[in-house]
């Protein structure tokens, strides 16, 4: 068994570091994969897979611990000579955006009396998006519906062909608390039109509606998570960087998926004696052991800004100093840094200025505010760390996207990055900023903190959610380790913050927007102490 897991380890490692890497999604935004459009051996019996980033490959290089969809992990527990494993699953997809994707194509027209289909949605269909929600609240004759999408492509599909369905629902999504509920164990409340609803019990009940095998993973996972501290359940999940606190929340590791998969095919083995004999002999759950480091993974070195160097001036020749423009941290792709749509900031002949990061029809929107990482287009100063400073400015909303990525406002942070698609960065920072704009009026926040990885949010108490035309007033003291936040009509709120980590020299205030905003900034003032 020993050379067994080495040789799966040995395997998944060469594998995850052939190729390019591919775009991160800790806020599972849907990524350019490859797809499969024919199955090289269609013969003998076959286990499709079919779901969202949690089950789909990856080819992760720049990741400490690269991120695995368990979807990788079931064939190293299944006899290759009795069963392939056909992984059709793909990132950012809902059970409903899935449908249009050349894979699900694939599936339909390959699928066969004998073979199986693991099918695992729900992470993306509670998305608050036209394209990949599906309401969780219908039966499986409601046209639309989570259940009816789920029966009628995939359930009566696979069994109409002679296939055996497996339903599993969704693994939670990572929390720094031991409590498991609301959205980290797929319980939405609604967002605008969108209803919310438990997309996990919706699975459950289809299953027993239609005698199809279920596998649970929102309760074993669950199960698993809150025996442990927070500080245990790093190991299941991606890291970007060498630090637990860059850990990806939502996507698993080599080891997390691994455990993932051996939970599945035991569960299906269980319910189905006919899949119990494709199992490979003796198998044993997977240890801790066999999660190392990306060995290609490479520990970042802060190089620090410097403004008179060449390329900065070159770059931000129309902003007059002190103040500089960039665009950095998980911008979508280093092709989006040098379009105005997203880097777009212009100093005005009246004295204002228009920071862009996305277009007003709220399409193709780039970067993120989110617990993960961050993507933000930022007009700034740099300041010595030892100076207190006062930032002020009145942001005029000429558009924003309803999204829970979508931000704008001030902010002070640790370090700066000129125009760097670097999906590493998550650095410490104070901000008094909108954030959280597609939940319902009064659960969004006014100002926020990033801590120790970890956003630290001020939820809205008298202020209403911002749209196009909104005017409000902003500002950022800061006194030693202190930062007073005041947003409009809000009530001052105090963060303690030393941001020395990366830079023990400077801080950078200014003005900053991301995903789909469009603001008009206009008396602004930084003044230095």
């Amino acid at each position: 068994m020993k050379k067994l897991m080495l040789a799966v380890l040995s395997f998944c490692v060469v594998a995850m570091l052939s190729a390019q890497s591919s775009s991160i999604a800790a806020n599972e935004k849907v990524e350019k994969v490859a797809t499969t459009a024919s199955i090289a051996n269609p013969k003998g019996t076959k286990l499709f897979v079919v779901g969202d980033s949690t089950l789909s490959p990856f080819n992760d290089v720049a990741y400490y611990h690269p991120r695995n969809g368990y979807g990788m992990w079931l064939q190293h527990y299944l006899n290759p000579k009795k069963i392939e494993v056909i992984n059709l699953a793909m990132s950012g997809r809902s059970s409903k955006s899935f449908l249009t994707e050349v894979n699900y194509q694939t599936l339909v027209n390959n699928i066969k009396k004998g073979d199986y289909l693991v099918i695992g949605f729900g992470h993306n269909d509670e998305k608050a998006e036209e394209d990949r929600y599906s309401d969780p609240n219908g039966s499986k004759e409601t046209a639309g519906s989570f259940k009816n999408i789920l029966y009628e492509n995939y359930v009566k599909m696979a069994k109409d062909k002679g296939a055996t369905p497996i339903l599993c629902t969704p693994i939670v999504r990572r929390s720094e608390s031991i409590k498991y509920e609301g959205a980290n164990v797929h319980i939405v409340g609604d967002q605008g039109s969108f209803k919310g609803g438990d997309w996990p019990k919706a699975i459950r009940e289809l299953g027993q509606e239609t005698g199809t095998i279920v596998v649970d993973l929102t309760a074993s996972t669950k199960a698993r998570y809150s025996q442990l501290m927070p500080s245990e359940t790093l190991v299941f999940h991606a890291w970007l960087s060498h630090k637990p606190n860059s850990v990806d929340n939502t996507h698993l590791n080599m080891y997390g998926a691994a455990v993932n998969a051996y939970d599945v095919v035991k569960e299906i083995a269980r319910q189905d004696k006919k899949f119990a004999k494709l199992l490979n002999k003796d198998i044993e759950e997977p240890k801790q052991g066999m999660l190392t480091p990306n060995p290609k993974y490479i520990i970042p070195k802060y190089s620090g800004f410097t403004p008179k160097d060449k390329s900065v001036q070159a770059s931000f020749k129309k902003i007059k100093e002190p103040w500089y423009g960039t665009a950095f941290g998980d911008c979508g792709g280093a092709s989006k840094i040098s379009t105005k749509r997203f880097n777009g900031i212009e100093e005005t002949a009246a004295g204002t200025v228009v920071m862009n990061s996305g277009p007003t029809d709220g399409t193709a929107s780039s970067g993120k505010i989110s617990s993960g990482n961050d993507g933000l287009c930022m007009y700034f100063q740099q300041i010595p760390i030892g100076k207190d400073f006062t930032l002020t400015a009145k942001a005029k909303v000429l558009y924003v996207g309803e999204h829970n990525q979508v931000s704008f406002g001030l902010m002070v942070r640790d370090d700066i990055y000129i125009d760097s698609d670097d999906k590493s960065i998550n650095s410490a920072y104070v901000a008094c900023a909108a954030l959280g704009l597609a939940k319902d009026e009064g659960t969004w926040t006014t100002s926020f903190e990033r801590k120790d990885g970890a956003l630290v949010q001020t939820k809205v108490t008298a202020e209403k959610k911002p749209v196009a035309g909104t005017l409000v007033d902003l500002s950022i003291v800061k006194k030693g380790n202190v930062y007073t936040v005041t947003y409009g009509k809000e009530p001052e709120k105090t963060y303690t913050a030393t941001l020395n980590e990366v830079d023990a020299d400077y801080v950078y205030a200014g003005l900053f927007t991301s995903r789909c905003a469009t603001i008009e900034f206009s008396n602004v003032s930084l003044k230095i102490n």
